[in-house]
């Protein structure tokens, strides 16, 4: 093994890249503290009534970890990882919501989960939805309204100008929320984006809805889906469907006996690894690999990240003495199995700084510091 080779092994084994943050918000008695057991393998009391605020850290599924450690054999396994709040319920007023109280941990969430209750008797998932969506708008007009007064008050009395555009720009998030619209749906710049970001507004997150259906509905998936589709908006609104009941009574299962009871449903992949995976790629992230004796590892980065900036996610010494990557496909990897048999078939290549990285790619950095 190289200096590099040891360092790179070094830094996959101690380096810790913050899990992104999943909120799971829905009216009392939507099932979501039944979909936040499913997803992170927990027993919370469901129905309480506590109010209490629930989290967890739970692994993204990736099979391509899995196949990648039966020919490496490394001494340790480490998935990509999110963190899963499950938060008490929205009142369910919609636009007769007031005085909306949104906890400060909800409010640094990255993307919302919004489960919409599909399986009771009067059960009405599209105003649900809408309704979650008007009390996100309420409770972000609020916020803009207050800090337009303030900041317009003490750019007058200091006569500072810097806070011009910061002032400019709410009053345009105020004319959309005004319109009954969220704050995600208007064509906001990086710059802008930038400057509002402190206020935490919740309509400006993005968010996958999940339908939470009953067990007889389980057939009808894909019909469900389609009916609520027009909810679906690219990079800021996804929809899944599960049965959240199911799910959970899957947790605690062996793995055979797992496998049975979604074979028997006619279930080929848990929703719950759906959901996950929808939620990790409406954020625009994606994995690029290692695989070493010491690890195999998925690293999330942003799509369209290049190869300097992704060696980052990995160590700051790496970004910044980066030499080159030399990358790998996924599919060739696994065809090939050796990198002695992917070097001779002429599979890995060397790639510079600027290169964008593609999802799977196995990737060995070369640095010197």
């Amino acid at each position: 093994m190289t200096a590099a080779d040891f360092l790179v092994a070094k830094a996959e084994l101690f380096s810790h890249i913050p899990p992104m943050k999943l909120g799971i918000i829905g009216k009392p008695q939507s099932g979501k503290t039944t979909v936040f057991n499913a997803a992170c393998q927990m027993q919370v009391a469901v129905g309480d009534y506590s109010q209490a605020v629930h989290r967890s850290i739970i692994k993204v599924p990736d099979k391509r970890v899995d196949a990648l450690a039966e020919l490496v054999n490394p001494k340790k396994l480490t998935y990509a990882e999110i963190e899963m709040l499950d938060t008490p319920g929205f009142s369910g007023k919609g636009k007769e919501a007031a005085g909306i109280e949104i906890s400060e941990d909800l409010k640094k969430i990255d993307a919302l989960i919004a489960v919409i209750d599909s399986f009771s008797q009067d059960a009405n998932p599209e105003k649900d939805i809408q309704d979650l969506i008007d009390e996100m708008i309420i409770h972000d007009q609020t916020v803009v309204e207050s800090n337009i007064t303030k900041k317009e008050k003490k750019m007058k009395q200091t006569g500072e100008k810097t806070m011009a555009q910061e002032i400019d720009i709410l009053k345009r998030c105020l004319a959309q929320l005004e319109e009954e619209r969220p704050l995600i749906e208007m064509d906001l710049n990086d710059d802008e984006l930038k400057l509002i970001r402190g206020y935490l507004f919740m309509s400006l997150k993005p968010m996958l809805i999940v339908l939470n259906i009953a067990e007889d509905d389980i057939s009808k998936s894909d019909e469900i889906f389609t009916s609520l589709e027009k909810f679906v908006s690219d990079s800021k609104r996804e929809l899944a469907v599960m049965c959240g009941k199911i799910e959970m009574e899957l947790v605690g299962l062996e793995e055979d006996e797992h496998l049975e009871f979604l074979e028997d449903l006619g279930i080929s992949t848990p929703a719950v690894e759906i959901v996950i995976q929808k939620a990790y790629k409406l954020l625009g992230l994606m994995s690029f690999l290692t695989a070493a004796e010491p690890e195999v590892r998925a690293w999330t980065i942003k799509i369209g990240t290049n190869a300097q900036r992704a060696a980052g996610v990995i160590h700051s010494d790496i970004e910044r003495g980066f030499i080159r990557a030399e990358v790998t496909s996924y599919d060739d990897y696994i065809e090939h199995k050796t990198p002695a048999a992917l070097k001779a078939a002429g599979k890995q290549r060397l790639e510079g700084k600027e290169y964008r990285v593609k999802d799977g790619d196995v990737i060995l950095f070369r640095f010197n510091v």
